[in-house]
């Protein structure tokens, strides 16, 4: 997938990372990696933030002050999955994607977002986790990944046919 990041990125597209995992956790990942990806361009999951001495109160009635840390607040705000994902595309991007990758059902809908309806050429891609050598694939979930990226008009790949490399050198697997 990096040499798709970089491939999009050097032909002019704006490549975003939407994720169901928690914001943090993505930024955190995304910045650790050769990515190279600014922040507004990381979605995921959100929790609700607060201030460290805002306990309970609204914060419509709560004034951040100098003493104050932002932390979690442990509510879930948006799971970032299903419709969920075309809602929060459409709310911080603003655009309708032409490309979308993703590895699970709760893509699809992400999927569908970019390929229907779409004013320009758009395509979806689901990776299907087949490989059992060189990662823990399932066969028998890959193999439904694909029966249904068929009928809806998306292409599966296949980590087991399609990808050279799954890990870098220097990663084993356990």
């Amino acid at each position: 997938m990096l040499q798709v990041v970089d491939y999009l990125k050097a032909n002019g597209f704006t490549v975003y990372v939407v994720s169901g995992t928690d914001r943090f956790i993505v930024r955190g990942l995304v910045e650790a990696s050769p990515l190279d990806l600014p922040t507004q361009q990381l979605i995921g999951s959100d929790e609700s933030l607060v201030a460290t001495d805002q306990g309970d109160t609204d914060g419509l009635d709560y004034q951040f002050d100098e003493n104050d840390q932002l932390v979690m607040g442990g509510e879930f705000l948006v799971k970032n999955l299903d419709m969920n994902k075309v809602t929060v595309i459409q709310q911080e991007i603003g655009k309708q994607p032409v490309l979308a990758f993703g590895n699970s059902s709760s893509d699809f809908s992400m999927a569908q977002y970019a390929v229907n309806n779409n004013k320009y050429k758009a395509k979806a891609f689901m990776l299907c986790c087949d490989d059992t050598e060189r990662e823990n694939g399932n066969p028998e979930k890959a193999a439904k990944m694909v029966k249904s990226c068929d009928e809806n008009g998306f292409t599966a790949i296949s980590m087991k046919n399609d990808w050279k490399t799954i890990y870098g050198d220097s990663v084993t697997r356990k």
